[in-house]
């Protein structure tokens, strides 16, 4: 069984042969998250999924079957009303545009993609504290998504107002009353991975 690290952060990914799996490749996040309640996501780029590349990649997957699971993976993104674009670039791969808007007034769990397949979750409890969950690839499973020739360039940003009880950003502005928080990434099992637990009341 693959190891998980769990941790608060802003960072979409997964080990990359479990049976429901998304992995970031060249994209933006933006986070929003702010006193008042307004919260936003946005997903700008390409991902992954992974378990059809290692179809692909490792057991030579015909292309006629290629076509097909692409067009059912591409189905079951744009059931979510959050997917302004879906286009399919082949080899498991697809570029998206995606926003969710929301508002949050007391306990709050918002997870992307699905439930089921989790890159990243948002948990506002009891105690006001918003924690962001993701699970991120020990070094193996990096090399394992490095052997299908998978990579991630991406940059993750969080604006927000409220006070902070934990943050490692290398990166931060003013902006206006907000703070714009940033972390590049650039490996799957990027170390320190990035973590920020705001307080929302």
């Amino acid at each position: 069984m693959i190891k998980r690290r769990i941790a608060p952060l802003f960072l979409a990914l997964l080990a990359p042969l479990l049976s429901s799996c998304w992995l970031p490749n060249q994209f933006e996040a933006v986070i929003q998250i702010m006193k008042n309640g307004s919260f936003a996501v946005e997903y700008k780029g390409t991902m992954d999924y992974a378990p059809l590349v290692y179809k692909i990649r490792s057991e030579g997957l015909p292309k006629e079957e290629q076509t097909k699971q692409m067009a059912v993976l591409e189905r079951d993104l744009r059931r979510d009303s959050g997917f302004q674009e879906v286009t399919l670039m082949g080899n498991g791969r697809f570029r998206v545009r995606y926003r969710h808007d929301d508002q949050i007034n007391s306990t709050f769990l918002y997870t992307f993609v699905r439930r089921n397949a989790a890159i990243m979750k948002i948990l506002v409890g009891k105690d006001g504290r918003a924690s962001i969950w993701v699970d991120t690839l020990s070094t193996e499973d990096a090399q394992r998504a490095a052997s299908l020739g998978l990579s991630v360039n991406g940059t993750v940003k969080v604006v927000s107002d409220l006070p902070l009880l934990e943050s490692n950003a290398p990166e931060k502005k003013q902006q206006g009353a907000a703070t714009i928080y940033a972390w590049r990434i650039t490996r799957y099992d990027q170390t320190p991975a990035p973590k920020m637990i705001p307080k929302m009341f």
